[in-house]
């Protein structure tokens, strides 16, 4: 939890000895170590605001990485409960997660095993932002996001 707590601190890197580098070591270290118990912590970290956006795309390449490495389905599991606590401070990161979601076949499967177990304020959330991306990218959403929209209700 102490390594989370120093990733939350340093998601702006606006403090002195805050660097990408130092950033992306802890990440390395957790996505070896971690559990799926962590990816809800993880998720606490993403920020709209943050300055530098390598640090997100690492930080959703880890919260698959650990899913993966652990159980995939309790992982994204996990990942869904935690993305309405997300919003609105983190709105572009639960979409980007979601456009990550929705390219990779494996994860998308998962996935919609998934949505079955969320409750109707989740499932209403995540609907939400798949229709975003749809509304900003209707290709990417064919039959992949049509089928979890559908199942969201």
């Amino acid at each position: 939890m102490r390594k989370i707590n120093l990733l939350y601190a340093m998601r702006f890197m606006e403090n002195e000895g805050d660097d990408i580098e130092e950033f992306e070591s802890i990440l390395n270290e957790l996505s070896l170590v971690g559990t799926n118990d962590i990816i809800p912590n993880l998720c606490t970290i993403f920020e709209d605001e943050v300055a530098e956006p390598s640090a997100g795309d690492n930080l959703i390449e880890t919260i698959f990485y650990v899913a993966k490495r652990n159980n995939l389905e309790d992982g994204l599991y996990k990942l869904a409960l935690s993305i309405p606590k997300m919003l609105p401070h983190a709105q572009f990161w639960a979409e980007r997660i979601h456009r990550t979601l929705l390219n990779s076949k494996d994860l998308v499967a998962s996935y919609d095993k998934v949505i079955d177990k969320l409750g109707s304020s989740d499932k209403q959330t995540i609907k939400e932002i798949l229709l975003s991306i749809k509304d900003d990218d209707p290709d990417l959403i064919l039959k992949t996001a049509w089928s979890l929209i559908e199942k969201l209700g």
